[in-house]
Order: C-alpha cells, then structure tokens, then sequence
C-alpha cells in the first residue's frame, strides 16, 4: 500500500488489512517521492494498492474490492446500493472537512472552520446517529460492513482535521466508535500506527 504518512484516504485501506489479518507493506512517502512516481503511473493519485502484480487506485474502490474478500459487503444488490450511498456520504463529509483544513492560514479558512462547525457537522452527525438507531447498532443493513470501517477512520481524520472530538453529542455514535476501535486486528493496529503529523498541509506544500 502506498500512501503518505498519514491517516486520510489511506486509513481506511489499512483498518480492513488489520481486520482480515492480511499482511501488507505499509509504504509512506514523501511528496518529493510522490513528486518523482506520479507521472508514471496509470492514474496519478494515491493510495495505490499492488496485489499479486496488479495495480488497484481510488481509495474507495479498493475498499470495495477489500470488503468482497472479507464479507463487509451487502448480501443483495439493495443492501450494496445502501452501503455505498452511506459511504459516498462519509466521504462527501470528509470532503467537506478538508475543503477547509487544506487552506492556508487566514480569514478565509476560519470562516469556513466555522461553517463546518455549525452546519456541517450538524448535517451529517444527526443522520448518522439516526442510522445507527435505526441499524442494530451499524451505520447499514444491520451488521458490520465496510461503511463501518470508513466511518471510524474518517471520524477520527475529521477529528484530527478539527482538533476536537466530534461525538460528544451523538452517544450512539460515540458507542459505535468505541465498539469498532475495539476489533480484532484494529484494535493493535490503532495502538501501534505512526501518529499523523502536527499539520498535514506540510505534506503537500
């Protein structure tokens, strides 16, 4: 798996690795690094995961790909269709974090801190923790699949990205964090996994 040393698109790729048990080589790079491979390749963007000699990119199709071999998919073409429109929500709300984060200091980025604060996350919070409820203690379908493990990378990403905890408001997703963080394989992965940087920007620029 190659990706930066960080947790963002990258995490979810490695919380499923240690949840199936599956080895795998954790390369970081660096942006000089990533300066010098990226025109060679198929498709300039990371993560990239090499499996056998063949080549898989975008995070969330790696995901998918993940989560057929280790059963964290639907059982029927309506509950895929329901686990991937809770993922395409994440990653929107991901999105919608770093649109900020990623910003050079100043006006401009506290002003969109602030809407993220008061709407964004509001927006997406409350349905996810109706979700939840409505789910047998799982975001969809009523059993662990691969939009858990997205949800628990991407919360603490989101997390990190604001430099506050998210959940406080939202018990039943607090309790669903807590129970995901406590699996088989992620458990150890989350207490051993490179800490992210002071300031992801500095990856990038």
């Amino acid at each position: 798996l190659t990706y930066f040393n960080l947790t963002g698109l990258g995490e979810p790729i490695r919380l499923m690795l240690a949840y199936g048990n599956i080895k795998y080589e954790d390369y970081r790079i660096s942006k000089e690094e990533w300066a010098a491979m990226k025109a060679g390749l198929e498709w300039p963007h990371l993560p990239m995961l090499e499996i056998e000699g063949k080549t898989l990119f975008q995070s969330m199709a790696i995901c998918r790909y993940l989560a057929r071999q280790l059963n964290l998919n639907g059982r029927s073409n309506w509950a895929e269709t329901q686990i991937d429109m809770t993922v395409d929500a994440l990653n929107d709300f991901r999105a919608k974090v770093a649109s900020y984060y990623y910003l050079p200091d100043g006006e401009e980025r506290e002003k969109k801190k602030a809407v993220v604060l008061s709407e964004v996350l509001p927006l997406y919070l409350d349905r996810l923790e109706k979700q939840v409820a409505n789910n047998k203690g799982y975001l969809v379908v009523g059993k662990l699949t691969y939009a858990d493990i997205i949800f628990l990378s991407f919360i603490e990403y989101i997390s990190y990205m604001l430099d506050k905890a998210i959940l406080e408001k939202h018990p039943k997703l607090k309790e669903h964090h807590q129970r995901l963080k406590s699996l088989p394989g992620i458990e150890s992965w989350l207490k051993t996994r490179p800490p992210n940087p002071d300031d992801a920007r500095t990856l990038f620029s």
